[in-house]
């Protein structure tokens, strides 16, 4: 497995450190054996150099996978559709071979760059205190979040929107008039 050192744009906004913790069951994730999975939300302000980090977490694979299986049996067949229909598999791929930040230079399905986007979310594999190259950091536009959430059922928006509540108490005038934010495990 291709591995390197975390990138700071991964590091928690809170801190400025490596994510320590498992959001949903505090599991210590820098052990060199621990898979995780980390997200960042993103909000630009068009017009200003001026950036907003809506949430960021860090998630154990066995939480992860928990969520995932809360997800309904549609609403993901239709999210892997989407990627699959969308994603440039062979870019993907190149991306294993490239420094980790390339995959946050644009959006893995539409291609804008990080800057044109409203919004983004950005993804990494850790297992430890190093990326997994061998499923390289990405980002996802705004415009894809937009596209995947009337792909999913009410009760996986439900779901999703439980685990940011459970979570997250961010300032409300960053949450409108947004539409529902989609996490992605």
């Amino acid at each position: 497995m291709s591995e390197i050192e975390i990138p700071k744009d991964f590091y928690s906004f809170e801190t400025n450190q490596p994510f320590e913790r498992c959001i949903e069951c505090d599991k210590y994730l820098l052990d060199d054996e621990t898979e995780y999975i980390i997200e960042k939300a993103v909000k630009n302000y068009e017009g200003y150099a001026a950036k907003d980090v809506v949430f960021d977490y860090a998630i154990c694979m066995d939480c992860a996978e928990r969520m995932r299986k809360e997800i309904s049996k549609e609403s993901w067949q239709n999210m892997m559709r989407y990627f699959q229909d969308n994603m440039n598999m062979e870019r993907r791929m190149r991306m294993q071979s490239l420094p980790s930040e390339e995959g946050l230079k644009t959006c893995m399905i539409k291609d804008t760059p990080m800057d044109d986007c409203r919004e983004y979310q950005i993804y990494a594999h850790c297992k430890g205190g190093r990326l997994n190259m061998d499923n390289p950091p990405y980002m996802i536009s705004g415009e894809v979040m937009e596209e995947l959430l009337p792909l999913l059922s009410d009760k996986t928006i439900d779901e999703m929107n439980g685990f940011l509540n459970k979570h997250f108490s961010p300032d409300p005038s960053l949450m409108e008039p947004t539409p529902p934010r989609i996490v992605l495990v």
